[in-house]
C-alpha cells in the first residue's frame, strides 16, 4: 500500500517521501561524514583542507545516487563511501570515515532524518491545532447530541466535539516536542562505544560532530539500547491514534442514518462507480487505515527482541523500515485531516435534529437536577427514571406525568404536597429543550 506507486499518493506526502527517500539519506550519510571530517579537523586529526573537500561533496550527483542504487548486494553504506571516495581528490577520499564506524554514521543520519520529518510532522499538526480551534470557536454554539456506548446521551455542542479534538492534538504535538531531544541524539562514540578508534580525541571528536550537525550528544554509546527509538515510534503511534479518533467521529458523523456532516463530492474519490448518488467518507477512512499501520509497525519495533550485548545490526535493519513508515503514516493522516476539515460541511439543522430526536429522554439528567433541590436527588433520580419508563410506553409528556403524580410524600413541613405543589415554579417546558442542557460546552469551546 505505502510503496506501490498506484497507491502510496493516498497516504504518504511528497515532502515526507522526500525526507526519506534514496537522495535525502546519502545526504545525510555524508553530512554526517562531512560533520566527522570538520570535528576531526579542529582535533588536530586530519588536514583542513581534506575537510572542506569532503564538506563540499555532501549533496550527492546523479552519477553517485546512481553508483549507489546499482548495487547488486552487499551493504548499500558501503556503496555510499566508495561513491563518495571516488568523487574526491586523492588527498581529501584517504579521509573519509576515518576513526567511524558504520552503524555510528547510519544512527547518526537518522536522527538528522527523524528531525526533519519530526518538524514535518510537527507543522502538520500545529496547523491542525489551528484549524480545529476555528472551528471550535465557529461551533461553539451549535447545538448536537452526544453518544456514549453508541447510546444518545446528553446534548452538547459540535464546537465542544471540535475542543476536545484540539486539545488531544496539543497533547501530541507536546509528547512529541519531549520525545525530540531524545530521539534525535548523535552516535559517535566507535565500534564498541570506547571511543577507542580516535584515542583521547575521541570523546571531543563526537562533542564536535554533534556540534556541527546541531543535535544533542551524549557521551554513553546508545547503539544496543534502542529505548528512544522505541519511544519515538510509540509517541507517533499515538499521534496517529489521536488523528484517527477525529477520523472515526467524521466517519460516524457522515452516516446517512446520522447525516450530519459530509465530505465534499469529488467523483474521482469520494464517489461510486455504481451508484451515482454515494458520498463515500474515504478520506477519514485513508486516516483511520494509516494510523493502523504506524501502530503496527510501532509494535514490531516495541516488540524486537533487545539487541545483543554492545551491539546488534537486526535493529537497525527493523527501524530502517519501521521508522519512515511510521512518519509517513502519521504525516499524510494529519495533511488529509487538515484537508478534509476544511472541505466537510456541517447540517446544522440535522445536528440539532439528532439531539432532540428522542425528545424529553434526552435531557432527563438536567430534568433530575432540576428537581433534585426541591425533593432530594434519590427520590428526583426514582421520579424522573420512572418517568422515562412511562413516556417510552404511553408517550406521556412531563407535564402531565408531574401534574398527576398525586401525593407526594415527605418528611417535616413537606407534608403530603404532590409533587406538582413541591416542584412549583420549575419551567417545565424550559427544562425539556435540548439547548437548555449543554453545562459548559459552549464556553469551553469558545475559550479554547
Amino acid at each position: 500500500m505505502f510503496d506501490n506507486p498506484i497507491t502510496s499518493s493516498g497516504y504518504i506526502t511528497p515532502a515526507m517521501a522526500e525526507a526519506w527517500s534514496v537522495r535525502a539519506s546519502v545526504r545525510a550519510w555524508y553530512e554526517v561524514e562531512a560533520a566527522l571530517a570538520a570535528a576531526e579537523a579542529d582535533a588536530g586529526m586530519i588536514p583542513r583542507e581534506a575537510a572542506e573537500a569532503i564538506g563540499a561533496a555532501v549533496e550527492p550527483s546523479d552519477e553517485v545516487i546512481a553508483a549507489i542504487s546499482a548495487g547488486a548486494s552487499g551493504n548499500p553504506f558501503t556503496r555510499g563511501l566508495d561513491a563518495l571516495r571516488g568523487s574526491l581528490p586523492e588527498h581529501a577520499s584517504r579521509w573519509v570515515h576515518y576513526g567511524a564506524t558504520t552503524q555510528d554514521i547510519m544512527d547518526t543520519a537518522r536522527a538528522l532524518q527523524i528531525r526533519e520529518s519530526l518538524g514535518l510532522v510537527q507543522d502538520e499538526l500545529g496547523e491542525l491545532e489551528r484549524a480545529l480551534v476555528h472551528g471550535a470557536h465557529e461551533q461553539a454554539g451549535t447545538v448536537m447530541v452526544a453518544r456514549t456506548n453508541g447510546q444518545f446521551a446528553l446534548p452538547t455542542t459540535l464546537g465542544y466535539r471540535y475542543a476536545r479534538w484540539a486539545e488531544s492534538v496539543r497533547r501530541s504535538r507536546r509528547r512529541l516536542d519531549e520525545t525530540t531531544p531524545r530521539a534525535t541524539v548523535a552516535q559517535f562514540s566507535g565500534a564498541a562505544g570506547t571511543y577507542a578508534s580516535m584515542g583521547e580525541r575521541g570523546s571531543q571528536v563526537a562533542r564536535g560532530v554533534a556540534a556541527e550537525l546541531g543535535l544533542p550528544f551524549a557521551e554513553v554509546a546508545w547503539h544496543a539500547e534502542r529505548d528512544t527509538i522505541t519511544e519515538l515510534c510509540a509517541t507517533l503511534a499515538i499521534a496517529g491514534q489521536t488523528l484517527a479518533k477525529i477520523a472515526e467521529d467524521l466517519f460516524d458523523m457522515q452516516r446517512s442514518d446520522f447525516a450530519e456532516a459530509a465530505e465534499e463530492m469529488d467523483v474521482h474519490f469520494s464517489g461510486s462507480s455504481t451508484m451515482p448518488q454515494k458520498r463515500n467518507p474515504f478520506d477519514t477512512m485513508k486516516i483511520s487505515v494509516a494510523a493502523r499501520v504506524a501502530a503496527g509497525s510501532a509494535a514490531t519495533v516495541l516488540t524486537q527482541p533487545p539487541s545483543s550485548l554492545e551491539r546488534d545490526h537486526r535493529a537497525l535493519e527493523v527501524d530502517r523500515d519501521a521508522v519512515p513508515r511510521i512518519f509517513a503514516a502519521v504525516h499524510g493522516a494529519a495533511a488529509k485531516l487538515v484537508h478534509l476539515l476544511a472541505a466537510l460541511r456541517f447540517d446544522t439543522e440535522r445536528l440539532y435534529a439528532n439531539a432532540a430526536a428522542e425528545g424529553v429522554l434526552t435531557v432527563t439528567e438536567g430534568i433530575m437536577m432540576a428537581f433534585a433541590p426541591r425533593i432530594g436527588h434519590g427520590r428526583a433520580h426514582d421520579v424522573v427514571q420512572e418517568f422515562a419508563t412511562e413516556h417510552r410506553r404511553s408517550g406521556v409528556g412531563l407535564e402531565e406525568f408531574v401534574a398527576n403524580y398525586g401525593p407526594f410524600g415527605g418528611d417535616g413541613a413537606m407534608g403530603q404536597e404532590t409533587l406538582a405543589e413541591q416542584l412549583a415554579g420549575i419551567d417545565l417546558e424550559a427544562i425539556q429543550r435540548p439547548e437548555s442542557y449543554t453545562g459548559q460546552a459552549e464556553r469551553i469551546a469558545r475559550e479554547i
